[in-house]
């Protein structure tokens, strides 16, 4: 009896189900853990990786790696991004020190594990650019990591909404502060973690500017405020009397990522958009939409904050205004 082995997943499932429903064959899924001779499937290396330890040798070379990143003032989330891929790669040789692994390990975690594992091609270079920081800044170049291949670059074109389907999302929200949340992010083309970092002081009515501080890359900038967002603001300033924070949580303390998330996340589903797009999918639609209204791609890349312009073209190539003066052979055709 011939057998194939398939990670033990709802994705790779529901690929095997629509290969066989192309054939004919019906799938049934039963749940067996004691087939003679087989072992249950236990999700490849990750749980290993998730519970397993590394030396002391290695935890104080990562606490040192740590302390480097926050004293050079990373962003938290590159360093707990960082930490986390990094901590991974050496769980999967516990039995190494950080100056014992070469370059044969790297190449071989990133086949049996990210590969394995179908991880993404940005989880492949963030833990190639982990372990460069890593031995450059703390092991002094004992490792060439510079030696390991990287990925082929793959240019996905993010979903973005229409102006129209903004404006539903926005209008099915009855609470404003979740509808002054949402409509600010959009207004702006605020990352999730520029809007919750908001403090009252960042707004200039008078200049009509709210000032972004410490984003990512540690630097700052100024985005426009529109007349709309700001009339927004001071009725949501009436009746929630935020005190340091623009937006406040439980405590006043600053608004969760989550809940930020969650409001899109219902708003989006009560207007009945059906497409696949999360809450940065707001910024992407500002950017595009600027382009379309003819704003120059020098002018976006400031107001987004991008380091490189060839961060910003992207919207070039989702943007419609070029597109709409095309006309399709197809309307030449008598038909």
């Amino acid at each position: 009896m011939k057998s194939w082995h398939i990670p033990y997943s709802s994705d790779a499932y529901k690929e095997l189900s629509d290969l066989c429903r192309q054939y004919g064959i019906k799938l049934i899924y039963k749940k067996n853990n004691r087939v003679a001779g087989i072992k249950k499937y236990d999700k490849s290396l990750t749980s290993d990786i998730n519970i397993g330890t590394v030396s002391e040798k290695t935890e104080s070379a990562l606490k040192d790696f740590k302390q480097f990143m926050v004293t050079k003032r990373y962003s938290n989330n590159t360093v707990k991004s960082y930490m986390n891929s990094i901590r991974k790669f050496f769980k999967f040789y516990p039995d190494k020190s950080p100056d014992e692994i070469t370059l044969k390990d790297v190449n071989n975690f990133i086949e049996n594990y990210i590969i394995a594992n179908n991880l993404s091609v940005s989880y492949q270079n963030q833990l190639i650019n982990a372990l460069k920081t890593f031995y450059v800044k703390i092991y002094n170049k004992k490792l060439n990591i510079s030696l390991i291949e990287r990925p082929a670059k793959t240019r996905y074109l993010p979903n973005v909404l229409s102006a129209q389907e903004i404006k539903k999302i926005i209008n099915s929200i009855d609470n404003l502060k979740h509808r002054a949340i949402i409509s600010l992010i959009y207004s702006a083309g605020l990352r999730r973690s520029e809007l919750i970092n908001l403090k009252i002081k960042d707004i200039d009515s008078c200049r009509k500017v709210i000032k972004i501080s410490d984003s990512k890359g540690n630097k700052d900038r100024y985005v426009s405020l529109s007349d709309k967002i700001l009339k927004m603001l001071r009725d949501y300033y009436k009746m929630y009397r935020p005190v340091y924070w623009l937006f406040e949580g439980a405590g006043g303390n600053k608004y969760s990522t989550s809940s930020v998330r969650n409001i899109f996340e219902k708003a989006k589903r009560k207007a009945g958009i059906k497409k696949k797009i999360t809450l940065h999918g707001l910024r992407h639609s500002y950017a595009t939409h600027l382009h379309e209204r003819g704003i120059d791609i020098r002018a976006i890349q400031e107001l987004l904050g991008h380091n490189s312009i060839k961060t910003t073209e992207i919207y070039t190539h989702i943007s419609n205004k070029q597109i709409n003066k095309i006309k399709s052979p197809l309307d030449d055709l008598d038909i």
